[in-house]
């Protein structure tokens, strides 16, 4: 599942390819791609206008606190090396 935040982190809570996918939906560019690193927490893309929050809505995207968020994309990472 796609998850992003008022913040505008957009993780997949499955796969990276799945976010990597979404990502293309969106038109964003590959190299937008954050990963874990010099104080990032988990692999995301920015969401950096509510048009950006409101299509990646549109696609599927469920919008949850940025705490869900980290839990679910720190675990998921933890447990299943996928993000």
């Amino acid at each position: 599942m796609i998850l992003f935040d008022w913040i505008g982190h957009m993780v997949s809570d499955t796969s990276e390819e799945e976010l990597h996918k979404f990502a293309r939906k969106l038109k964003f560019k590959r190299a937008w791609f954050q990963t874990p690193g010099r104080g990032i927490q988990h692999a995301h893309y920015d969401l950096t206008t509510e048009r950006a929050k409101q299509r990646a809505r549109d696609l599927g995207a469920v919008e949850v606190e940025p705490e869900e968020l980290v839990k679910r994309a720190w675990w998921n990472a933890r447990s299943n090396k996928k993000i």
